[in-house]
């Protein structure tokens, strides 16, 4: 019995960790990654990149 409820216990850890990570991901991949109308135009950014 005492085995059952453990791997069962893994089993919810597995499927909260996996539903955290794809909705982390989702969350990234929502992000664009591309340049500003600011380093287009040469302006400085916070980074002092551009």
């Amino acid at each position: 019995m005492t085995v059952a409820v453990v791997m069962a216990m893994i089993a919810l850890g597995v499927l909260l960790i996996h539903l955290l990570n794809r909705q982390h991901s989702d969350g990234i991949a929502a992000v664009h990654h591309g340049r500003t109308r600011a380093t287009v135009r040469g302006r400085r950014t916070r980074k002092g990149v551009g």
